[in-house]
């Protein structure tokens, strides 16, 4: 990314670019490292049967099958995003038997079961959300629906502290400042990277 910050727009469009032109195997080696890293720190983090919040990929995202495989062999309780009008989320546990269904949006697959408020998962601890690209300061490219920042600003208003972790490839977490934010933009606590779990500097939360 230039030096200068790019529109928000400009910026989503060139890290779609990039994903479209990976290769086709990124994704699984990708999610292989992601898994490896990421339990170096979660058992550390999270409570032995405590909630996580992770979801399923789709596309050139890093693959996230190995990453939702360790946490249910570990014992967490694991939950993913189902997409719902207005913007809104809610949740559904996962486990490797659960079997997927077309959602809101037919290319992202949910599993069949019931749907999840927040107030429902007390235990929540630790959510790991797909991202496009994160900056230094934790500030998030997401894929434009605004889900997860609306998400976010609502359970962080009620009080919850669970830690938000972006979830991209290396080169997608880049330096502070690489596109423009606005009020909307939610920022992460954490970075995860096929190499490396980084703990940002969290920016205020807008309010």
């Amino acid at each position: 990314m230039p030096h200068s910050a790019a529109s928000k727009d400009q910026a989503r469009n060139e890290y779609r670019r990039r994903r479209r032109e990976l290769p086709s195997a990124a994704a699984l080696v990708a999610g292989r490292s992601l898994a490896a890293r990421a339990f170096t720190v979660i058992p550390r983090l999270v409570s032995p049967a405590a909630t996580v919040a992770a979801y399923l990929s789709a596309g050139r995202e890093p693959d996230t099958g190995p990453l939702l495989a360790g946490l249910h062999a570990g014992g967490y309780d694991v939950v993913v995003p189902v997409c719902e009008p207005e913007r809104q989320l809610s949740w559904c546990r996962w486990t490797p038997e659960s079997s997927l269904v077309p959602g809101l949006f037919p290319s992202v697959p949910e599993p069949a079961g019931p749907r999840l408020s927040v107030q429902d998962l007390p235990n929540l601890e630790l959510l790991l959300i797909p991202a496009l690209a994160v900056d230094a300061e934790g500030m998030r490219m997401g894929k434009g629906g605004g889900y997860y920042d609306r998400f976010l600003s609502g359970f962080r208003a009620r009080g919850n502290a669970a830690p938000a972790v972006g979830v991209v490839y290396d080169q997608e977490f880049v330096s502070a400042g690489s596109w423009e934010s606005d009020s909307l933009d939610q920022p992460v606590n954490a970075v995860l990277t096929p190499s490396q779990w980084t703990n940002l500097p969290l920016r205020p939360v807008y309010s």
